[in-house]
């Protein structure tokens, strides 16, 4: 058995060797009987007594593995090799690798095969492309160089064209492998016209040493004058070698996106602890390629296929389009700090910047970017660099470029502190970029809005980095704050953030004579409430009332103050069974649209319960099939019905609100058998109105101090509307006529969606004055009032009964446990990232969604549970669907547009995947029996609503709304409430195939 050292001793005459070993290889195979070949497969390859070398791999791709490589694995690459390159002894070959990397393994014995020079060069000058330039082709006239992209381009454009691959260049062969290959726009820029150089792309794993396929750059394509980006092939399989393309399931295709595997009958390394391997073992790869035309096409590294924004971005696509920007002489594109992704630039023909001129440079680099990829693929930072580091193996060094970008921000936050006037440019300058207008754009108004001037949640999130930046350090809320407020308002919330002053504008209107004198708070227990009952005689309702709210929150309320025993009656009867004073004492049941379901929320005490609303609709489905939707769905004019599989759907109605409606409504249903159901609904118009559910007809309109993003709720005793406002008000409405009852001033915006206790009659609501306060409507005092800490509580509080606790989320990343008697804090929890979900329960507990892109669980003592991640921000709330009696599964949407269903282990049940990112609450259908199935209603904010089998997430059917969506849908029997950002409040009906309405 020949090893390595003979091919050393003897270089002249290895070459027969190599062929001599091979031959015998070949005769082997040629003998083997058919039994040989059926017993084949249950033996395996020893790796004792053959093997050329050992080496370990970098774990660039990987954690770092040994690599046993037997002769009949390397000999056949430098056989064909040898072949495709034409080696001569005149050549002159560059040992461009360490002994580390096992192409060195292949420069070595070409040359030793061929009689050709060795040229090995240390490693320090290898770090100084212009010295190394010198000895390569000015002192020993390389011929043929084996090399890393990264290697290449660190010697520059200039020297490139002018020497390496120049026209009358000594290199007559550029073989590029062990990273990605150059696009042809770049590659054609590094030649210079007349250039004879072949230039080929090598594609290979060191766990199958060394290459594994080769494609020659066609002269023609080298030489046409059109511009070329696309990908190059990664062309053929060497000899010996065999390649298998398989999607996700392990199937081998011909056409589409795959990973590569790689094997052979005798391509067979053995890695770490092997001893022996299976017969054509094929190994994986981790590289994702397409596969068109016959030619495959390297996309990038399995993990750098990686989700952002809930849409898939592939790292080295966005580096070549990087590349082909005409100021870019070289770059890289990285992730840092887990869910950053940097872009990393040597700029082209320009000298070291100044810090003025090279923050210009890498703001133009994103403002051209963002003409031409998706705003999920802009890089959130461009930094400037001298030139590529790169390991030993001639590798991009991605742990230096973390390291320069760690130190760039360590550099930023020692700078001078802004002036007032520096941060007021600094906005004005940071809008122009992100929102990819023109330097010489005039600057934004000081009532310019972000999202009305092109902006949207991606862009608000870039900009929010960049102004942390600018000011080097976290200003909490500020999201919020540049996605609902105009720039003026939006500098002073930075500058009362970085210069720790209080700069106030003076309030329009009537707001001062509005505002209500503060009263001493009060020190109200549980018992003193109880006494408040007796106060509510005057507040009488006859009737039972439910409402429906967002994420399934359906309650009833039952009140009869009539009788002597008032306080007495103030409860709801056990079983569904309700007293009616008027019917001498006989049981009837209650009303046929407030039956009980098992799988709605149960939070009930005194005189309030979670009931769901029978949906009739459903029931007329019986054994009917509904089929799933294709195709792009339209939006139907009013007068239209359109029919998805046996549903149809029409506008019933529409009310015209003036401007955007981000709220969602609150239905409230009373009368007997729920004659006398009203939407009640605010708008970015600062209105607030009561429609009727059957007719649309407007009962009446409030116009607020501001804008309404807040949903509103029913006050306990069932005769009043709370509502959030951005004037700071929270207003106590009076239900039948609007008018005013009691109005509450914060110190800030109020977009926090009001809970009512339903024990104490407090309504619990949030503020962006960082405070979560507890309202006593009927003696119209706050009863109590916690400081949240940093950031302001922008989504609805959650009551839970036991434990008795009311969890509140907040901008500033934490999630708190509140004694709702006394406004203390039981725990206090941060998440990492802020929080526009509202907090869910079970009985075992608490839910709440980030803007990082998990769900996170916590116990009710405060311990995290788990934490469920998905590809995009979380800004939906979750929705409890109890599945049965003792189990419960969490559904809830994600930026990423896909809505997940999860059990209590915080395992994924089914995720389905919309057409747009998920904002709104998901809604089930109350009661609802199709087919024995429960429905769940999602809303995606291109406005199309998705109806989902809330067990398996199955699609039923589909509509489109004419205009975004924010807010979520609530239901009541056939008919669905939505607002929309074209203005409108959308009744939407729902009807089977037999009650088409005609056209």
């Amino acid at each position: 058995m020949t090893n390595v050292d003979s091919f050393a001793s003897e270089p002249r005459s290895t070459e027969n060797v190599i062929h001599t070993k091979v031959g015998v290889l070949k005769e082997e195979r040629l003998q083997t009987t058919d039994k040989d070949k059926i017993n084949h497969a249950s033996k395996h390859v020893d790796c004792h007594g053959f093997l050329a070398y050992i080496l370990q791999t970098s774990g660039t791709t990987g954690a770092p593995k040994i690599v046993r490589v037997p002769h009949q694995c390397i000999v056949p690459n430098i056989q064909h090799l040898m072949s495709i390159f034409d080696v001569s002894s005149d050549d002159v070959i560059f040992m461009a690798s360490p002994l580390t990397f096992d192409p060195s393994i292949i420069e070595i014995f070409l040359a030793l095969c061929s009689g050709a020079t060795l040229l090995i060069v240390p490693t320090v000058i290898k770090m100084m492309p212009k010295r190394l330039t010198k000895v390569l082709f000015s002192h020993h006239k390389v011929s043929i160089m084996q090399a890393t992209p990264t290697l290449i381009k660190s010697f520059g454009s200039k020297i490139l064209t002018s020497v390496v691959l120049s026209t009358n260049s000594s290199l007559r062969v550029l073989a590029l492998g062990g990273e990605a290959f150059p696009s042809l726009h770049v590659l054609k820029g590094w030649r210079e016209k007349g250039n004879k150089t072949q230039i080929f792309n090598l594609y290979g794993i060191t766990e199958v040493s060394c290459w594994a396929t080769y494609y020659k750059i066609p002269e023609e394509t080298l030489h046409c004058t059109g511009r070329h980006e696309g990908h190059v092939p990664l062309g053929v399989p060497l000899s010996g070698t065999i390649l298998n393309v398989m999607d996700d399931s392990g199937q081998v295709i011909q056409e589409g996106e795959g990973q590569v595997f790689i094997g052979g009958k005798e391509r067979i390394c053995f890695l770490n602890e092997e001893i022996t391997v299976s017969p054509g073992t094929m190994r994986a790869t981790g590289d994702w390629v397409i596969v068109k035309g016959g030619q495959m096409y390297y996309l990038g590294r399995k993990d750098n296929q990686i989700k952002r924004h809930g849409k898939r971005v592939n790292l080295e696509s966005i580096q070549l389009v990087a590349e082909s920007l005409k100021q870019v002489e070289a770059c890289v594109m990285t992730k840092c700090d887990q869910d950053k992704l940097i872009l990393f630039v040597v700029p082209r023909g320009l000298p070291e910047q100044q810090n003025t001129s090279s923050i210009d440079f890498c703001r133009g680099i994103l403002s051209d970017l963002g003409k031409l990829v998706s705003s999920h693929a802009i890089p959130d930072d461009v930094v400037q660099i001298g030139s590529i580091p790169f390991t030993a193996h001639g590798k991009i060094d991605q742990r230096a470029l973390i390291r320069i970008y760690h130190e760039k921000t360590k550099s930023l936050n020692s700078d001078h502190m802004l002036t007032k006037k520096e941060l007021w440019e600094g906005i004005h300058r940071l809008w122009k970029v992100v929102l990819h207008l023109p330097e010489d754009h005039a600057d934004a108004s000081d009532h310019c809005m972000f999202l009305y001037s092109g902006g949207d949640s991606l862009k608000a999130l870039r900009l929010v980095e960049e102004i942390e930046t600018l000011v080097k350090q976290r200003i909490f809320g500020l999201i919020e704050v540049i996605l609902n407020s105009p720039v003026l308002d939006i500098y002073n919330y930075i500058s009362n953030a970085i210069f720790c002053e209080i700069e106030k504008k003076e309030k329009l209107g009537d707001k001062s004579n509005r505002r209500t004198t503060p009263k001493k708070m009060k020190d109200k227990s549980a018992g003193f409430y109880s006494k408040q009952i007796t106060q509510w005689k005057s507040i009488t309702i006859n009737d039972s009332i439910a409402t429906i709210s967002r994420g399934s929150q359906i309650t009833k309320l039952h009140v009869n103050l009539n009788s002597d025993n008032s306080a007495d009656k103030l409860g709801i009867q056990e079983d569904n069974v309700l007293t009616d004073g008027d019917s001498n004492g006989e049981e009837k049941k209650g009303l046929n649209f407030l039956n009980l379901p098992e799988n709605m929320n149960e939070n009930i005490s005194l005189t309030e319960e979670k009931m769901p609303l029978k949906n009739n609709w459903l029931e007329l489905f019986g054994n009917q099939i509904v089929n799933p939707l294709h195709g792009d769905e339209k939006f139907i004019p009013d007068n239209l019905s359109s029919y998805r599989g046996t549903i149809s759907f029409k506008v019933r109605w529409k009310s015209d609100t003036a401007k955007c409606v981000d709220a969602s409504p609150l239905l409230v249903i009373s009368g007997n058998n729920g004659t006398d159901v009203t939407v009640y609904i605010g708008s970015h118009s600062h209105r607030l109105q009561a429609i009727d559910i059957f007719s649309g007809e407007i009962k009446w309109e409030r116009i607020l101090g501001d804008r309404i993003e807040s949903s509103a709720c029913l006050s306990r005793c069932g005769n009043f509307i709370i509502v959030g406002c951005y004037d700071g008000y929270i207003y106590v409405l009076r239900r039948v006529d609007g008018e005013t009852y009691w109005t509450f001033y914060t110190q800030n915006s109020v977009k926090s969606s009001p809970i009512v206790d339903p024990d104490l009659g407090l309504v619990f609501i949030g503020s962006h004055d960082q405070h979560v306060y507890a309202l006593d409507i009927l003696d119209k005092v706050c009863a109590w009032k916690l400081h949240c800490g940093r950031g302001a509580v922008f989504s609805t509080p959650y009551l839970n009964k036991s434990p008795r606790l009311l969890y509140v989320a907040t901008l500033g990343e934490s999630l708190i446990a509140v004694n709702p008697d006394s406004g203390s804090t039981v725990w206090k929890r941060s998440c990492g990232k802020p929080l526009f979900s509202s907090p869910q329960c079970t009985s075992r507990s608490v839910y709440i969604g980030c803007v990082d892109g998990s769900l996170h669980c916590f116990s009710h003592n405060g311990d995290q549970l788990w934490q469920f991640s998905t590809g995009g921000p979380i800004f939906s709330s979750p929705c409890i669907y109890h599945f049965s009696a003792t189990k419960q599964k969490i559904i809830f949407g994600s930026y990423d547009s896909f809505v997940y269903c999860l059990n209590e282990d915080g395992d994924l049940v089914w995720k389905f995947e919309t057409s747009k990112q998920v904002y709104a609450v998901p809604f089930l259908y109350p009661n609802s029996d199709f087919n024995g199935r429960t429905l769940v209603a999602v809303m995606s904010t291109d406005g199309s609503l998705w109806i989902l089998v809330a067990a398996t997430g199955e699609l039923i059917t589909s509509y489109s709304l004419p205009g975004e969506v924010f807010s979520s849908p609530v239901i009541w029997e056939n008919k669905l409430i939505v607002g929309c950002r074209n203005n409108y409040v959308y009744c939407v009906e729902m009807s089977t195939l037999e009650e088409k309405s005609p056209r």
